[in-house]
C-alpha cells in the first residue's frame, strides 16, 4: 500500500510539474486518466488493479526506474512472482534502459527466477551479470549463485563462487564464507565417505580444515574415516580436537570416542580425559558419558550419586531420565522389588523425551530430532546444535 501510495505521489508531483510549464500534450492527458482510474483502485482498496493501472502510466525513465523495480519486489514477496517476472521483462524490452539499469533489472529478475524455483534460469543470467557488473553488484550476484549452488547441491560450483567474492587475488575471505566453504568441502567428504572414497575424503577434509581452521566437522568426519579403516587411535586424536574448535559439537564426538577407546580398551584413560573436559565445558552430555562409565566401574548406585551432584547445578530432562533407568537397573539387581512411583516417573520422562527436540537452531530457533548442517529453515551452515 505505501508503495502504491508512493506511485500515486510520484505521478501526481509529475503532472503538477508538466501543468506549470504549460506542456500538456495528448498523450499526457491519457496517462492523467491512467492517473485517476488508478487512485480510485486505491481509495476502493483494490490494490492489483491500482498496481496495473500505475504501471501502464508510469514511463520508464532514471527517475521511476526504482519505483517499477519496488513494485516488483512488492509484487515478489507477495507471491505474485509471474507478475513479477513480467514487469522485469518488460522493463528489460523497453528502450533507452542504460547498461546500469540493466543490470539492476536483470538482477531482480534473477531474484524472481530462484523465488519461483527456476534455478537453471536464474544461474545463467547471474553467470552472465557477474562478468560485467560493477563490485557490489558483482558480490549479491556470487551471494545469490552460492546459495543457487547449496540449494542444488552443486559443491564445487559453491566453492569455486566463493573464491571470487575475493577482492584481491590473494586477499583472504572474510570468516563467514570461510565457515561456509569449509562446509562445501565437508559435504564433498561426506559424500566420498559414502561411496568408501577415503582418499578423495581425506583431500576434501584436508581443504576444509584450510578454509576453516575451526571446523570441528571436519574432525568429526575424519574420526568416521580412521574408524572405517579400523585406526581408532588416530579417530581419537581427531575427536580431542573438536572441544577446541567448537564446543557445542563435544556431544556429537562422545559416541564415536566411546565406541574407540573401548576398541583400544582404554576407557579409563577416557574417563580421565572427560573428568578434565567436565571442568573446561560442564555440559549434560559429559556427565552423562562418564556416570555410564561411573556404572561400569563403580556400579549404578554411585553413577547416580554422581548425576545427583551435576543435576543440581544445571537440570535437564535426559540427566533426570538417566537417573531414574540407572535407579532402576539398581533396584532390581540388589532387591528384585521396583517401586511403582519410580517405574510410572520413568515411564513419563521416556515419553517426554520422545516428544522433546533433540536440536535447536541458535539463528532462528528451528528445532528437530535430527542433526543438520545446514538449517533446513533458516539456511545458516553450523547453527544448528544439541539441546544440553
Amino acid at each position: 500500500m505505501l508503495l502504491l501510495l508512493l506511485v500515486a505521489v510520484l505521478l501526481g508531483y509529475w503532472f503538477g510539474w508538466r501543468a506549470r510549464a504549460h506542456v500538456v500534450s495528448a498523450p499526457d492527458v491519457g496517462i492523467q486518466a491512467h492517473y485517476i482510474r488508478g487512485l480510485n483502485y486505491l481509495l476502493n482498496e483494490q490494490q492489483d488493479a491500482a498496481i496495473d493501472t500505475f504501471m501502464a502510466a508510469l514511463e520508464v525513465n532514471a527517475e521511476t526506474l526504482e519505483t517499477h523495480l519496488a513494485l516488483g519486489n512488492l509484487l515478489r514477496k507477495r507471491g505474485e512472482v509471474g507478475r513479477a517476472i513480467k514487469i522485469h521483462q518488460n522493463l528489460l524490452a523497453r528502450p533507452g534502459l542504460s547498461v546500469e539499469h540493466a543490470q539492476q533489472v536483470q538482477l531482480e529478475l534473477a531474484r524472481d527466477y530462484v523465488s519461483s524455483g527456476l534455478l537453471d534460469r536464474a544461474e545463467t543470467l547471474l553467470q552472465e551479470l557477474v562478468e560485467d557488473v560493477p563490485p557490489a553488484l558483482r558480490v549479491i550476484c556470487l551471494e545469490y549463485l552460492i546459495g543457487i549452488y547449496r540449494d542444488e547441491k552443486e559443491w564445487l560450483k559453491a566453492i569455486a563462487a566463493v573464491n571470487q567474492l575475493a577482492s584481491r587475488r590473494f586477499s583472504r575471505l572474510p570468516e563467514p564464507w570461510r565457515v561456509m566453504q569449509g562446509h562445501f568441502y565437508c559435504e564433498l567428504a561426506a559424500a566420498a565417505l559414502a561411496r568408501a572414497d577415503y582418499l578423495v575424503a581425506r583431500r576434501h577434509l584436508r581443504s576444509a580444515l584450510v578454509s576453516d581452521k575451526q571446523s570441528a566437522r571436519s574432525n568429526l568426519l575424519l574420526a568416521e574415516l580412521e574408524r572405517e579403516l579400523g585406526r581408532h587411535a588416530e579417530a581419537v586424536r581427531a575427536l580431542k580436537q573438536v572441544p577446541q574448535q567448537n564446543p557445542f559439537y563435544v556431544s556429537e564426538a562422545l559416541p564415536m570416542l566411546y565406541e574407540s577407546h573401548k576398541a583400544l580398551a582404554t576407557l579409563p584413560s577416557l574417563s580421565r580425559y572427560l573428568r578434565g573436559l567436565l571442568e573446561q565445558s560442564p555440559q549434560s552430555s559429559v556427565v552423562l558419558m562418564l556416570a555410564e562409565l561411573v556404572a561400569q566401574e563403580e556400579g549404578e548406585r554411585a553413577a547416580v550419586s554422581f548425576i545427583a551432584e551435576h543435576m543440581e547445578r544445571a537440570p535437564t530432562l535426559r540427566g533426570v531420565g538417566q537417573m531414574l533407568s540407572l535407579q532402576l537397573s539398581d533396584a532390581a539387581q540388589t532387591t528384585g522389588v521396583v517401586s511403582e512411583g519410580i517405574l510410572a516417573a520413568d515411564s513419563l520422562i521416556r515419553g517426554l523425551q520422545q516428544q522433546a527436540p533433540h536440536y535447536r537452531c541458535k539463528a532462528c530457533g528451528f528445532s528437530g530430532k535430527q542433526m543438520h548442517w545446514l538449517c533446513p529453515s533458516c539456511k545458516h551452515w553450523g547453527s544448528v546444535r544439541s539441546i544440553d
